[in-house]
This record gives structure tokens, sequence and C-alpha cells, in this order.
């Protein structure tokens, strides 16, 4: 910390100064950036393909697959009838059919078919999707890269994410039921709210001597009917 003195017509006045300050700014803003950045949905991405030691013979068919809880599979395809050189990186530039939350992405994939039923297996090397676009920093789908072998026809794809961990889009995302506990609020980034951005209902509060009850409300405790006992056997 620096103190400076000045004086004019009404005195002395004295400044203060925060070096540190001056460094931590920008850096702080950049952090801010990336965190917002992380939680509005995307447009434009951009897809990376590292292949193996076989070619991508003519003709074959590569698609990217997205699975979205809640929707049904947006599928963009790769290729276009050309073929893809062994060893080599292809980088693709994709326009969403709609925007993208990747906090909704359950699971992606590449799904190959070749042009040939006696192609050898297809390679990949390593496959991600870029939701930054190509800009720094990149900002991988699901933090995941694939990579494995395919033979003629099928799908290398993420594992599964679990649908308890995406985030609530409504209330009613979050409602458990239950109506003695309150009602829950899709409210992410709200103190209290949980992994998917729920936050708990405030229970209901009954009068004296009356307690709540799913489907029934508030009732005096003693217009509770216990359950019968169970018939003897003879």
């Amino acid at each position: 910390m620096i103190f400076s003195a000045s004086r004019n017509a009404r005195g002395t006045s004295v400044n203060m100064h925060l070096p540190f300050a001056r460094h931590w700014t920008p850096v702080l803003l950049l952090m801010l950036v990336a965190a917002v950045a992380h939680a509005v949905p995307v447009s434009n991405v951009q897809v990376r393909v590292v292949t193996g030691p076989n070619e991508l013979s003519a003709g074959s068919y590569v698609e990217l697959r997205i699975y979205e809880a809640g929707k049904a599979m947006h599928r963009y395809p790769l290729t276009h009838g050309e073929a893809w050189a062994a060893d080599s990186t292809r980088v693709i530039p994709l326009t969403m059919n709609e925007a993208l939350d990747s906090r909704n992405v359950l699971r992606f994939s590449l799904y190959y078919r070749a042009a040939s039923p006696l192609s050898p297996p297809w390679q990949v090397v390593a496959a991600d999707v870029d939701l930054s676009a190509g800009h720094e920093p990149p900002r991988l789908l699901l933090d995941t890269t694939l990579s494995g072998e395919i033979a003629r026809q099928g799908e290398l794809a993420t594992l599964d994410r679990d649908p308890s961990t995406i985030a609530c889009m409504s209330d009613s995302d979050c409602d458990d039921a239950k109506t003695c506990n309150g009602k829950e609020r899709c409210a992410p980034h709200t103190a209290g709210a949980d992994a998917r951005g729920c936050v708990s209902g405030r229970p209901v509060v009954c009068p004296v001597n009356q307690i709540c009850t799913e489907g029934r409300g508030c009732v005096g405790t003693g217009s509770l009917t216990p359950a019968p006992a169970p018939a003897q056997a003879h």
C-alpha cells in the first residue's frame, strides 16, 4: 500500500494507492467472464476429430450426436462424401439448430457408417466439442474427449451423465410431489440451491395439535386412523 500527500487550497489530502488492484482487476474480470460463459447457451461450436492410421474412405458418413435432457437427439453431419486422410486432424465449425445449454447434455457421440462393408475399423485418436468455438480458453462439452474404434457402423459415445445433476429449467423440475415439505423452486445460484439449482420449500406449519399429512393437509392428531391389524390365522 502506498500513501501520497498533496496540498491544495483547502488543506492537505492523503491519497491511498493499491498497486495490486491494478494487476488483479483484469484477472478477476476474466474469472467472472469464464464463470458466466459456462452457464450461457451457445449457438456455435467447433468439433475436433483426430484420425488414426486408417483413412476415412470417400462415401463414409460421420455425424455428431448430442443427447439433451427432455429433447430429441440433435444430429449434425460432419462429412459430405469426402475422404479423410489417415493421421490427420479435422476442425469443423458447427451452427446449432437451437442454442445448446451444456448443463442439460446427458452425452454426446460420433456416429460412423463405412462406405463399404470391407472397410477396416475406423480409429478415432481424439474427438471433442469446443463450446468456445475455437476461442481461448477452450471449453469442452462435458469436459470430455472421445477416443476409440468403430467397426463398419456404430457410435463412439461418452458415458451417460447422471440425470440428477442436470440443471433445473422450471419449478416443476424440482417438484418432489410432496406438499407437507413445501413447494420447491428452481433458482440456480441462489443461496441454499442444490447441484441442480433447486431450492427446498418451507414446510407447512399447522395449528396447535395438528400435523400435516400428504393428501389431507393439516389434521388433528385424533383424526388419524391407525392401520388395521393384520388378520390372525386360525
